[in-house]
């Protein structure tokens, strides 16, 4: 019996920016797949993240390895990723309800704060309020989550866990129902 397919994302960074437009040609070219992000990160490096079906995620993040070849910084294939991941990589954000308590993870690199957020989606029932990935921010990664406090502290300590061997944590904080009249532009 085969096992239904499931939604993934994969990612690439690459050294090169030529090289990156190369293999990210070959991605598109090689499965369906729908890209969530291509373009160039901080520090001069090229970042490229597709989502969509597991096997087509899988071939196209293949063809962009092996053209990306010695050029490719880091990579992540993410199969079964929380769908909240998935909106959070193509820009949905949410408002953060007023009672809400509210999780913030900051980490070195954006795979890592994909794999921390996939982590922290599946522990707790808590809601992914926003994600900015590489971008602008020295190609780092942060999310926010929104939850009870008891879950959004269950779910910072599984992203916290997922990456430890990677460690590429900055900074984590809680806040306990914060001011409705401060947002940070990231809750």
């Amino acid at each position: 019996m085969r096992r239904p397919e499931l939604p993934a994302i994969a990612l690439i960074e690459f050294d090169s920016i030529a090289r990156a437009l190369r293999a990210g040609d070959a991605m598109v070219k090689k499965a369906s797949v729908r890209i969530a992000l291509s373009e160039p990160i901080s520090p001069g490096k090229y970042l490229i993240l597709i989502s969509g079906m597991e096997a087509e995620v899988d071939e196209s993040c293949r063809a962009g390895l092996a053209e990306g070849a010695d050029q490719v910084v880091e990579s992540l294939f993410l199969p079964g990723v929380h769908l909240d991941v998935v909106h959070g990589i193509h820009g949905t954000r949410r408002e953060r309800p007023l009672d809400h308590s509210l999780g913030i993870v900051e980490t070195r690199s954006v795979a890592s704060a994909v794999l921390a957020c996939d982590a922290a989606c599946k522990e707790a029932p808590v809601e992914l309020l926003a994600m900015r990935l590489g971008k602008g921010i020295g190609g780092k990664g942060v999310f926010s989550l929104a939850g009870e406090l008891w879950d959004v502290q269950a779910a910072v300590e599984a992203a916290l866990a997922a990456i430890e061997e990677r460690r590429s944590l900055v900074a984590s904080e809680i806040i306990a129902r914060p001011d409705a009249g401060f947002s940070g532009g990231l809750y």
